[in-house]
């Protein structure tokens, strides 16, 4: 691959990895990317029916995911109220100009207007509502959707007449995606994503939806796709060209299929936070998925006709009890010492981050096929 086209991958791995890219932070990527604003929109557009926004201050890709995954939520969020407040604090920004100044009081004041009256039940005078609130506006101005003027956004949580002044960026504007759907005859979350996803199908190819779930999740599974979806991957010639859009423009990158079940390949880390912060947790990822999978092949647990295994809590424990007692010796003092049930919530979380797993709400386990792709041993 030439220099030329090593720029190119590049700018979309990092199209795909930041929300912004910032000119003042990210200068030489910036420019990179504008130097090739004619090549990368068509490619967005025709690869995955995206739109490349550029301005003066920013480039943002926006990209429009074909289904809503957990990982996709804000890791710092860990409420209902975390997400109504941003929201109701998002609609508030709607009627105000870029480089407008307004103080934390208005904004109160806004969302008790906005919030719904059917929702959970919040009041300022609750510690936590304030902490989640001053929680939501610490994200916003980490997303340069505002910046502090005057005075500290903390304050508010232990006084609920605490003020802050605040202003508007260029950014809020282009925060969220552009759908063309009329609110006003939306009246359930169920007929949003009713009408989300009837925007997406009518505005895009089945090669384009695909393209787009290679590049935003971790494995795709047949049972999850559309019909024109699952046709187009399960024709061999079909899945080869995809390969071959794929391979001739990123170097290192291919697709994989296997029983009802596709994955993009990274055979190199570029752009990504592939790991948590401790890194043990994704080793022992690996070496949990290993146990699984041995199983499998010694045939002491069977895989359903989508390749999965279900079970309950207490055998998925018994398992990852059986690898602390094989692999612990090489695992961190700080993680051997947590309780066993502590650190397999945190690598089920890790795992389910990357669509291996999932704990159902029956407290039933799955393990998805993807599992079976992150094997090894450890010296």
């Amino acid at each position: 691959m030439d220099r030329d086209q090593m720029v190119l991958q590049e700018c979309v791995e990092a199209l795909f990895h930041f929300y912004w890219i910032h000119r003042d932070k990210q200068a030489d990527l910036y420019f990179q990317i504008l130097s090739r604003k004619a090549e990368l929109t068509d490619m967005m557009r025709d690869y995955f029916g995206y739109r490349l926004i550029l301005r003066t201050e920013f480039i943002k890709l926006e990209k429009i995911p074909v289904s809503s995954k957990p990982f996709m939520g804000i890791n710092n969020f860990s409420t209902v109220h975390h997400y109504m407040f941003f929201c109701c604090f998002l609609t508030y920004l709607e009627d105000k100009g870029e480089d407008q100044q307004f103080t934390l009081q208005n904004a109160c004041d806004a969302i008790r207007m906005y919030y719904p009256e059917d929702a959970i039940h919040f009041a300022w005078e609750e510690r936590s509502h304030r902490r989640a609130f001053a929680d939501v506006l610490q994200h916003c101005v980490m997303l340069r959707l505002v910046y502090v003027v005057d005075r500290d956004i903390d304050g508010f949580r232990d006084d609920i007449n605490h003020d802050v002044l605040f202003q508007t960026t260029p950014y809020f504007r282009h925060f969220a995606p552009l759908y063309f759907l009329d609110l006003s005859k939306i009246q359930s979350w169920s007929q949003l994503e009713e009408h989300i996803t009837k925007e997406i199908t009518n505005n895009t190819t089945p090669k384009q939806r695909v393209l787009r779930r290679f590049f935003l999740e971790s494995a795709i599974y047949d049972d999850e796709l559309s019909e024109d979806e699952v046709i187009l991957l399960e024709d061999r010639q079909e899945l080869e060209r995809l390969n071959e859009i794929i391979c001739e423009s990123f170097e290192y990158w291919h697709l994989e299929r296997y029983h009802r079940t596709t994955m993009l390949i990274h055979s190199e880390v570029r752009y990504g936070d592939y790991y948590p912060k401790d890194e043990q947790i994704s080793n022992t990822a690996v070496q949990y998925a290993t146990f699984i999978w041995d199983m499998v092949n010694e045939q002491k647990v069977a895989l359903d006709h989508n390749g999965r295994i279900t079970c309950t809590e207490y055998e998925a424990l018994k398992w990852f009890q059986a690898i602390k007692e094989l692999h612990s010796h090489g695992w961190t003092k700080s993680f051997t010492e947590r309780p066993v049930t502590t650190i397999w919530r945190e690598v089920m979380e890790y795992m389910s981050d990357f669509h291996m797993a999932e704990v159902q709400m029956d407290k039933q386990i799955v393990f998805y096929s993807a599992t079976g792709r992150v094997t090894g041993y450890y010296a």
